[in-house]
């Protein structure tokens, strides 16, 4: 089982303008095609841009593809009714290990899911998206959500962090870095998606860090 019922929302981009979008609240459906494609390119931009600057010092590397990086978080922020200050913020401060995971899972935004897949760019299913995510920065993660949870480090809501794993039975995703807000892949006729975790259903996750510290 990979599914859980989510507040949102469905983004549409007019053509050739990246930077603007409108809104349409809708009942859970995936982004529009166009738009994710934009947000599955600008991220697997960012993330390969990131891994080639991870040799620098860290003070040097969080300034690696800024702009894109917030136009991300903008264009997120708002389709999901969230503080995009907040998600700027969270992500300009990150570590750079963290980024390469969260914009390797956002590059995966669109490609559909599919029960025990495990091809990115392909096919996905929710445990196989943070194992590529995490595999891009360098961190080997087993497959299946339940393992997933149990050999990570248990973080509270207060204190979750860019890459994070969110965790409810039979499902996993990886927190953007605001505890409400997830990057996943979602089992149905559906794609890699973001989400805004419904506030009645924020005490029902578990949020662990497949890193030691």
């Amino acid at each position: 089982m990979c599914g859980l019922a989510l507040s949102a929302v469905a983004l549409v981009a007019p053509v050739g303008v990246p930077g603007l979008w409108s809104v349409s609240p809708v009942g859970a459906v995936p982004v529009s095609e166009r738009t994710a494609t934009w947000i599955a390119v600008t991220s697997r931009e960012v993330a390969l841009e990131l891994r080639a600057a991870s040799d620098l010092p860290e003070a040097e590397a969080r300034g690696v593809a800024a702009r894109q990086i917030d136009e991300i978080a903008s264009l997120i922020a708002h389709v999901l009714d969230s503080d995009a200050q907040r998600l700027r913020t969270v992500w300009a401060d990150a570590p750079v290990q963290r980024k390469i995971a969260v914009f390797s899972a956002l590059s995966q935004v669109g490609v559909p899911y599919r029960l025990n897949a495990d091809a990115p760019f392909i096919a996905l299913d929710c445990s196989s998206l943070t194992k590529y995510a995490w595999a891009q920065a360098g961190v080997e993660i087993d497959r299946g959500s339940a393992q997933q949870y149990a050999r990570g480090n248990r973080v509270s809501r207060d204190t979750v962090q860019v890459g994070d794993l969110v965790w409810y039975p039979g499902h996993i995703m990886m927190s953007l870095g605001v505890p409400e807000l997830i990057v996943h892949a979602r089992s149905g006729e559906r794609a890699v998606e973001v989400h805004r975790i419904d506030s009645t259903r924020l005490s029902w996750m578990r949020w662990v860090s497949p890193l030691d510290s």
